[in-house]
């Protein structure tokens, strides 16, 4: 879901559809916060080009054989990667494909990096 909220310019107000809510954010981060799923996500962002799906795609059952774990535990994680917004899946056949969100991973870095930049900002001005 995008956060919708609406910014003043001069008289006129416009709706920025851009960005992220908090609680994404919030969902996001803890998704991240594991270090199992950390790995995986990494793993997918990695291996795209290993993948011999046609679109690029990982099959699940590529990305379990990167890991020791078993594949409900790769299953669980890829669920909460997925509710977190930050990898799509599809299925075809018996397979279940992995694909990044890249535009939400986009906008996380927006999030991320706007919080920074206004960070530096604020420290510049305290010189």
């Amino acid at each position: 879901m995008l956060c919708i909220r609406t910014i003043k310019r001069g008289s006129m107000s416009f709706i920025d559809k851009r960005k992220i809510t908090f609680e994404e954010r919030v969902e996001i981060y803890k998704a991240l916060g594991n270090k199992t799923r950390l790995e995986i996500f990494e793993q997918i962002l990695l291996n795209v080009d290993k993948s011999i799906h046609e679109n690029r795609m990982m099959c699940i059952t590529d990305i379990a054989a990167l890991f020791t774990y078993s594949m409900p535990t790769i299953s669980a994680h890829v669920d909460i990667l997925r509710s977190a917004g930050l990898i799509k899946s599809y299925k075809e056949g018996k397979k279940i494909y992995i694909d990044v969100d890249i535009e939400k991973c986009k906008k996380i870095y927006e999030a991320f990096n706007t919080l920074i930049l206004s960070y530096e900002e604020k420290k510049l001005k305290q010189i």
